[in-house]
């Protein structure tokens, strides 16, 4: 078996071991730093969160690069309060040939300084960029094993709605090694039970984008 999947076992026991600490350790910087520069706050948790785990995969004898790359990551889906960014590792072992690739799966909210589900790793064989990013945008691959809860709540007819799009859709049905996903369920899911209603899914080139609206939450409403 390739070892790519034991050293990512390993890195998620890490993971789940210090995430959370690592998140209330700097949850008023990293706040603070989302209320004025946005996501580049994910991009500094990221990089808190990489250097341990690092540090353990080091000591099996394999090599992770820490810190975190925007052009080694891809986010494509989601609402914004649960938008999901996948970001790689291609690991090497200690004669420093690539064995396969961790990826660092990540829910977050563009709204607020928030992670609404645990980060976890997945382990691909693949290690070139495009193979990697063409096994990502493959919903069976992101989701596999991932369990979700879904909320549905009802209210009056607004009087005024907020839209959001959503460009990963026919990522959700395309084939990957012979199996093809058919996951809309879940797309969807992820967006209606903060409120999105899907109004339209277009065509566009090479893309399916899905538009979404939902009430404007009034004034006291939530809290």
């Amino acid at each position: 078996m390739n070892p790519i999947y034991s050293v990512v076992r390993s890195m998620n026991r890490h993971l789940g071991e210090i995430w959370e600490a690592i998140l209330q350790e700097h949850a008023e910087e990293l706040s603070s730093m989302f209320a004025e520069f946005g996501d580049r706050a994910y991009g500094v948790y990221i990089q808190q969160l990489m250097g341990p785990i690092c540090e353990e995969v080091r000591k099996s004898g394999y090599e992770v690069p820490a810190g975190f790359r925007l052009s080694e990551s891809v986010e494509n889906w989601g609402p914004p309060e649960e938008r999901e960014r996948c970001v790689w590792y291609v690991v090497r072992d200690e004669t420093g040939n690539p064995c396969g690739t961790a990826v660092l799966q990540i829910f977050h909210s563009h709204a607020r300084f928030h992670l609404p589900q645990p980060p976890r790793f997945l382990a691909l064989e693949e290690t070139e960029q495009e193979a990697i990013l063409q096994a990502l945008c493959t919903s069976g691959v992101r989701l596999s094993g991932l369990l979700q809860r879904y909320r549905h709540s009802a209210g009056d007819e607004p009087r005024e709605w907020e839209y959001g799009t959503d460009a990963g859709l026919l990522e959700y049905v395309q084939s990957y090694r012979g199996h093809t996903a058919v996951d809309f369920n879940y797309a969807l899911s992820s967006w209606g039970r903060h409120g999105w209603e899907l109004v339209q899914i277009v065509p566009h080139q090479d893309r399916l984008i899905g538009f979404f609206k939902r009430p404007v939450q009034q004034a006291g409403e939530g809290q």
